[in-house]
């Protein structure tokens, strides 16, 4: 599987955190919630400087058309800042948590986009999801990673540690106590930090 293949199947949500009143406190769920990476792009936290800073949670249905929603867990995503940016008040077709980004969306061997359908080809117009340097870094990486994979090196292996490994401040969910309680505590124990800690964290994802 590419690390550019959209999942098959809707995200199902192991987090239910509630009660906050700040959106913001919700990131560190969204981001155990969604690996670590953007639900649009897929680029991972791992892939820029400042990690999680380049991150922000996302509003499905827009706050500004749907104020009711700006603190409902059900309705906040995990996007990169640039994503989040270009979609601003608009309102998609597509929930990742309805259905499944890879009916609408796919990835070439040469890094551009692909849509789908219709909806496809509006997540692509919005997000600007074929520009140019997103597309040259999803060539490279399914240029390179493949040779990667295959190397014995300790050299390559470190390098195909930093590309796909998990950043290295796993959030600790079981430290949070949401004002609202947590509809979904079992996956407390089964979050990344947990993982770790329990040494079942996969090397690389």
């Amino acid at each position: 599987m590419s690390i550019f293949d959209y999942p098959k199947n809707p995200h199902m949500r192991e987090h239910g955190p509630r009660g906050y009143r700040d959106y913001r406190n919700y990131k560190p769920w969204l981001r155990d919630e969604f690996s670590f990476r953007c639900v649009y792009c897929l680029c991972r936290e791992r892939w820029y400087p400042n990690g999680q800073d380049g991150f922000s949670v996302d509003h499905f249905l827009p706050k500004t058309k749907f104020p009711q929603l700006e603190c409902d867990y059900e309705n906040l995503l995990y996007a990169c800042v640039k994503c989040n940016t270009l979609k601003t008040d608009c309102e998609l077709d597509c929930d990742p948590c309805r259905e499944s980004f890879s009916i609408h969306l796919e990835v070439k061997g040469d890094g551009r986009v692909h849509g789908r359908t219709s909806t496809g080809g509006k997540l692509i117009d919005v997000l600007i999801l074929d520009r140019p340097k997103l597309r040259r870094l999803r060539n490279m990486l399914m240029t390179v990673l493949p040779v990667l994979e295959r190397s014995k090196r300790p050299e390559d292996i470190a390098m195909l540690r930093f590309w796909l490994g998990f950043p290295t401040d796993l959030p600790d969910l079981r430290r949070k106590r949401p004002p609202g309680g947590n509809s979904k505590p079992s996956g407390v124990k089964t979050c990344y930090f947990c993982q770790q800690a329990s040494g079942l964290l996969p090397e690389f994802y």
